[in-house]
Formats: C-alpha cells, structure tokens, sequence
C-alpha cells in the first residue's frame, strides 16, 4: 500500500474545541475573527490548534464536491532566476489545464516556511510542490498529516514525501570541482553561505569537498561573509577575503552565479585577471552567465523542466485518481565551461 494512503485522522475544530474546553463556535470565532474574543480565550484556543497541529479549512462552507482549483508552490526565494523558470514551468502547464498558482516565498527561513504552509494548507489546495528544501520537522508532519499530492523539485531527498522531479545538489556540486580538478586546477576554494540559510548551497559545498578529498588536495579553502542567502555583495566581498586569507587559490566555485558576478566584477576593478589569477565558476547558468567579460563557467540546471514535469505528474494524479507509475524523476544537470575557468 503507498505509504501516504496511511494517513491519520484529520484534526477537526471539534478537536481543538475540546482541547481548549470552549465551544465549537467559539473555535470558529477565535480562528476567524480574533477580535471578537477576550485574549484568555484567544490563547487557550491557539495553544490548543498548535498542540494538535490544527490546520483550519479557510474554503469551509463551499460544497464538498467543489475544487480549490490551484496549487501552492513554497519557494525559498523569489531572487532566484531558476527558482521563476521552475515556476514557470508549473503555470504554463497548469493553466492550460484550468489550474493556478498559490506562492509562498519563506526566503530560507524554517520558521517562515511552518507558517506559509500552514496557510497554505488552509486554502486546501488540489497539490503542492516544495521548491524550497522541507527543512522543519513540523513543516514535514503538515505536509504529511496534509493527504494531498506533494511533488518535490530541485532536490534529490533520501526520504521522499510523495513524488520526485528534481537532481542531486551534491553530485552537482561534486561534478563542478572535479571537472575544475580535471582541467589542472590544484588548489580550489568555495564560496558560500551558511548551512542554516542556504541548504543547497550547503549541499554544494559537500560535493565540493568531496570532490576535493578524493583528489588529494586542500578541503579548507573556504569563506562565508554572510549569515544570509548569497548576494552579489557577498561575491565582492568574498572574493578579496579569499585572497588575502588563501593567497595561493587559483580557482574559486561560488555558490551562485550571483556571487560569481560580484567576485568576477570585484577581481576586474582590481586589476586581477580571470582566469589567469584566479578562475571563477558560478551555479545556476543564469542568463548573464554567457555574456559577461570573460563569459561565466557554470552548472546549467533543469529549472523549467522540473517545473513542467511536476505539473504533468500533478495533472495526471488529478485526472485518474491514481499515483503515477515514473513518479521520481532525476532529470540531471549539465557543466558549461567558459572563459573564466580555460588555462
């Protein structure tokens, strides 16, 4: 039996009334018009609902056979140009077939993520598709407790929560710097973020490593000079931090083509040449990657493609009522080398 046929019984205001020794009426009341209802009794209710993890139905009242007639997509980021194609991907697919889009944008928060699915769930969406990875354990329980078709993309989960269309950020990551170790390079530093904040980027930097560890060089040339996702400033930043800590570096990956650009343009007001001095290698082959001076090294990723393939697996799923039999799909990802890393 597939697992997500195995879900428990829906929490109900009923449940949550009882645990908050008031009324029905008095849940419904507190849930949609606060203000109504003295704190004492707002607390009690909302200690209750988050105690037994209480989604409310915000399309309550509509006729059981009505659909919501959408999909909610969690983003980590609406800064991200690969994050939009995925998006677009999903709508161009969707609307064709009457459905629309919900989004949410967390911007790599855990906490911001629990909350916009919680709403999220409340408009009872048709499926939901996590472009940002499920990185909180209530996060995760929602969705699991939630019965509705989940696809997954730009990840590549051990523990998948229903379907898959996406690739490994760590082979990624692994594929980049080998391919740099390849070409001669011997000493390879990383650019990134924080785990907390980027949890791709992090993965990242572990096939980074990897990829290091098993060529025998250095694993340690690394900065962070951010406690937030990676910006353009950060590449700017970064890139004279590295050498002035790694002076030896002849290679540097960033955890985007964002910071890429900051580092490319920084090394450029400097006077140091790329890749002659230092080489530079981006994620994510944005549409600048091809047209800077040099042209930017990069991963291409499958970022419309996930998006149009979450959708058919979504649209199948709603059109026969039945789990698609190809549903975790590795699409893969592509290294493009360019001037800013060629010896």
């Amino acid at each position: 039996m597939n697992h997500r046929a195995k879900k428990a019984r829906s929490v109900t205001s009923r449940d949550v009334a009882a645990r908050a020794g008031v009324s029905l009426m008095t849940v419904s009341r507190t849930l949609r018009t606060p203000d109504l209802v003295s704190p004492a009794t707002r607390l009690k209710v909302e200690a209750a609902a988050r105690e037994l993890k209480y989604v409310p139905d915000l399309a309550a009242g509509a006729l059981s056979s009505q659909r919501s007639g959408h999909v909610a997509v969690l983003l980590p980021s609406l800064r991200h140009s690969g994050f939009l194609r995925t998006v677009d991907g999903l709508s161009d697919t969707l609307r064709s077939k009457g459905y629309h889009l919900l989004i949410g944008d967390c911007y790599y928060s855990p906490d911001e993520q629990t909350e916009l699915l919680r709403l999220m769930l409340g408009r009872r969406p048709e499926a939901i598709v996590l472009v940002s990875s499920m990185d909180s354990p209530e996060a995760r329980e929602l969705l699991d407790r939630s019965g509705i078709p989940i696809v997954e993309t730009w990840d590549w989960p051990t523990n998948p929560a229903d379907m898959v269309v996406g690739f490994s950020q760590f082979e990624a990551g692994y594929a980049l710097t080998e391919s740099l170790v390849n070409t001669g390079y011997t000493r390879i530093g990383f650019l990134g973020g924080p785990a907390h904040s980027d949890p791709y980027g992090e993965q990242r930097r572990r096939g980074h490593a990897a990829a290091l560890e098993k060529a025998g060089l250095r694993v340690d040339i690394q900065v962070t000079v951010s406690d937030t996702p990676m910006e353009i400033q950060d590449g700017v930043t970064g890139v004279t931090v590295l050498k002035n800590t790694f002076p030896d570096t002849q290679a540097l990956v960033c955890a985007t083509d964002m910071t890429a650009l900051g580092a490319l343009t920084e090394c450029q007001r400097l006077g140091w040449s790329v890749p002659d001095e230092l080489a530079i290698a981006g994620y994510g082959n944005f549409d600048f990657a091809p047209h800077l001076t040099p042209t930017l090294t990069s991963v291409k990723l499958p970022s419309y493609r996930m998006g149009k393939q979450a959708a058919e697996l979504i649209v199948s799923q709603m059109e026969t009522g039945v789990r698609p039999a190809q549903a975790t799909r590795n699409l893969g990802f592509e290294i493009i080398h360019r001037q800013s890393t060629q010896r």
